[in-house]
């Protein structure tokens, strides 16, 4: 084949590779977008510049002007490097003087340009002197020699700053450092004339970095390196090992004459593949030794982490531990820990809220919130796999990231997540800084990070429910204290309450008595009998002393009851006998309301061992009480029967009074509370006046006398009724339960809970 046709069909063979290489740039220029573009356009001007080179070299016509044929290779070469500079600059995210290299290279290929076509027709000997000439051709030349390797070195020297720095993008410029030395080398080869092999390296560079653009996560260099290392050392001793072994074999058996040198080679084959695993296995821990330094196996490490962590119950230990694994395991220097809860926003949405626990660093963790919607949480919540940061720069499916959150992430400053689950929900978020190498997180690394947040999930659950089991039992202990205090204080105000009872019924009971007796003297006197209008006034007078003694009786009653000093004569008591002297007692009351008392079935009951003027009280207080809530017209019955031993703790049995109203009932709410001293349903405004009117007022003290009579009888007292209804009428039934016999021992009254009503 002609050398020039052979020349064409290479170049058109490296041409459609450049092509295809400015194809991938563009389609996957999602993951660097501004580099793809500057990568997009240097592809496609190494293409027209192998183009250029085979017609030119081949003696065919060129696409060029006959004028810029002679410098278009140089011209292009130059191109290209300041091209490859900007695209350096773009893959690893430098700003800066970016603007600056476009002036100097848009000036610098001015210059060229200037000199080389010549457009003002400089003439071709610039300058001579003392036998010295400054051509303007050698001008065209040195300016293109000393601009590729300004542009090139630029472009090596700041790949080398990112790999030294240890920056996000050391791994990238670990790869890049490889493009741009095939790269400076291969214009090196073309400048000195072995264009073939600068071409080839020119190729393979672009070739390198078409991948390190469309890649959104690139292989660890090092790694590939390890088992490359480890593959050709063990290839070298493998073939040593064959070797040795053939020429062993061939003198061992070269005395033998019949043996056969397929058996020699089955034998040798079969020592090697007994072999090839044990020592490929051996070759590469050396090889890690020796490149890497020894680590502890990552099993083993995390095998111990799973054991140290099972009684952790301290987040900021266990973020400390799980920071400091990582670190053993990857070299990680800096992370942190956080905790995820669910909470509501102003607007009652739900959202994520992140608070983080110091691991190994110099600052606490900012806390973040992510919104349920937000394309992280989806991803943590959903695809439950490690983020990288540069991922969430450069993966399409992130771009529509919160501003908020997005800040929020630079703001930590951290290179990969890891989420972490428990019971399918997402209760904790791994935060890891960069390598101390520089390198990235490979598909290994986050592989362990991933099983090293599953063996997190059952300690960061158990330290979440420890802590929140802590702080409920805190709130317990502030709740009972406060509780406590609130009881202390109630204590005393009862105590108080009781004591003003008790002095004051007694301070009252000296003049009351002095006014009664005053006021009976008066009204036995004639000249008051004779006078109709002083004997109305004193009559109103005796009957409200009457009433206020009825009151402090009951409030020394009380007072007795409230200080367990009430003393009961207990005798035999008929109940029928009782209730019939309350009904004669209270008949007038009944009539002057238009309603009928009705006694049934009382007159068999057996007797009970009580006090009379005690039990007199508590039905009084029972009837009256029925009285005042009954409409006009009403029905108030009073029934009973008899109570079997071993019925509600009567071992000898007893007796049942059921006092039965169709009055306006009593909420359930309130059924207790009524038996509460100076306890009274409804607004006290709204009361009438009166012992015995329709909802009439009082002490509030009625009620509460009957329960303790009652219980110091040892008996039980309570109400029942369907509910408060003015208009229907329900209607109370209040139940007394009396023993027939007291035991030996009484049980001391119950204190009443008087400050339920205050």
């Amino acid at each position: 084949m002609n050398p020039a046709n052979s020349q064409v069909i290479l170049a058109l063979a490296e041409g459609l590779i450049y092509l295809l290489c400015a194809s991938v740039a563009f389609w996957r220029r999602e993951y660097h977008p501004r580099a793809a573009r500057i990568a997009f356009v240097y592809c496609l001007l190494s293409f027209l510049w192998i183009l250029e080179q085979a017609f030119w070299r081949s003696g065919r016509l060129s696409f060029l002007a006959a004028r810029f044929q002679q410098w278009a290779p140089i011209y292009g070469i130059v191109a290209l490097a300041f091209l490859f500079l900007l695209l350096s600059r773009a893959i690893l995210n430098l700003q800066g003087a970016g603007r600056g290299w476009w002036l100097v290279g848009m000036l610098w290929m001015a210059c060229e340009i200037l000199f080389g076509l010549n457009p003002i027709r400089w003439p071709d000997i610039l300058f001579f002197a003392n036998g010295w000439a400054f051509l303007r051709l050698g001008v065209v030349w040195w300016l293109s020699i000393s601009g590729y390797f300004i542009f090139m070195i630029g472009a090596v020297v700041t790949t080398f700053r990112v790999l030294i720095r240890k920056e996000r993008t050391y791994t990238i410029a670990s790869y890049w450092s490889i493009v741009a030395l095939l790269t400076l080398f291969g214009g090196v080869f073309f400048l000195v004339r072995d264009q073939a092999w600068g071409n080839v390296l020119c190729l393979l560079g672009a070739c390198l970095a078409t991948y390190v653009l469309s890649m959104p996560r690139l292989a660890n260099l090092s790694h590939i390196a390890r088992r490359s290392l480890s593959y050709l050392i063990f290839a070298v001793l493998a073939v040593l090992i064959y070797a040795t072994g053939i020429a062993v074999m061939d003198a061992f058996f070269q005395g033998w004459s019949r043996f056969s040198p397929m058996w020699a080679g089955l034998i040798l084959a079969l020592v090697l593949v007994f072999l090839f695993n044990p020592l490929l296995t051996l070759i590469r821990k050396w090889t890690n030794q020796w490149v890497f330094g020894s680590k502890e196996d990552p099993t083993n490490l995390l095998r111990k982490y799973s054991q140290s962590i099972t009684n952790i119950l301290n987040l900021k230990l266990l973020a400390n531990v799980s920071v400091a694994t990582a670190g053993e395991l990857l070299g990680v220097d800096r992370g942190d820990l956080f905790l995820v809860n669910i909470e509501k926003d102003c607007d009652n949405r739900k959202e994520f809220m992140l608070y983080g626990v110091k691991g190994m660093g110099e600052a606490n963790p900012e806390p973040g919130h992510l919104a349920e919607e937000s394309l992280l949480t989806g991803y943590f919540r959903q695809e439950r796999q490690p983020l990288t940061h540069a991922e969430v720069e450069f993966q399409p499916r992130f771009r529509e990231i919160p501003s908020e959150e997005r800040a929020w992430l630079d703001g930590l400053d951290m290179e990969v997540y890891v989420p972490i689950h428990a019971k399918d929900e997402w209760i904790g978020l791994l935060a890891l800084g960069s390598k101390g190498s520089g390198e990235a997180y490979s598909e290994a690394d986050l592989l362990l990070l991933s099983t090293l947040a599953n063996q997190t999930a059952v300690a960061l659950e158990n330290t979440r429910l420890v802590e929140g089991l802590m702080r409920l039992n805190n709130d317990f202990r502030r709740a009972y204290a406060a509780l406590d205090h609130a009881n202390r204080r109630l204590e005393r105000l009862d105590r108080t309450k009781s004591d003003f009872i008790s002095v004051a019924s007694h301070e009252l009971l000296t003049p009351l008595t002095l006014i009664s007796g005053a006021c009976q003297m008066l009204l036995e006197e004639s000249k008051t009998q004779q006078n109709a209008y002083q004997q109305e006034l004193l009559s109103k007078i005796n009957r409200g002393s009457e009433r206020l003694q009825e009151i402090v009786d009951d409030m020394l009653e009380i007072a007795k009851i409230d200080t367990r000093v009430l003393k009961l004569e207990t005798q035999p008591v008929s109940i029928y006998d009782l209730i019939t002297g309350v009904h004669i007692d209270l008949k007038g009351a009944a009539r002057s309301r238009k309603q009928t008392i009705e006694i049934q079935n009382l007159r068999g009951l057996p007797a009970v061992a009580a006090d009379l003027d005690a039990l007199h009280k508590v039905f009084y207080h029972l009837i009256i009480n029925a009285i005042k809530y009954t409409p006009d017209g009403g029905n108030i019955t009073v029934s009973g029967c008899e109570v079997p031993p071993d019925v509600v703790d009567l071992p000898c049995g007893g007796v049942e009074i059921v006092v039965s109203d169709t009055g306006i009932g009593i909420d359930p709410a309130y059924q207790e509370l009524i038996f509460v001293k100076f306890y009274q349903t409804g607004e006290i405004a709204l009361h009438s006046s009166g012992k015995t009117k329709f909802k009439g007022g009082g002490a509030g003290l009625g009620l509460a006398i009957a329960r303790g009579v009652v219980e110091a009888h040892q008996g039980k007292i309570w109400v029942e009724s369907p509910g408060y209804d003015e208009v229907k009428c329900p209607g109370s039934k209040f139940h007394v339960v009396l023993p027939i016999r007291q035991m030996q021992r009484p049980a001391a009254p119950r204190k009443l809970p008087d400050s339920i009503a205050n």
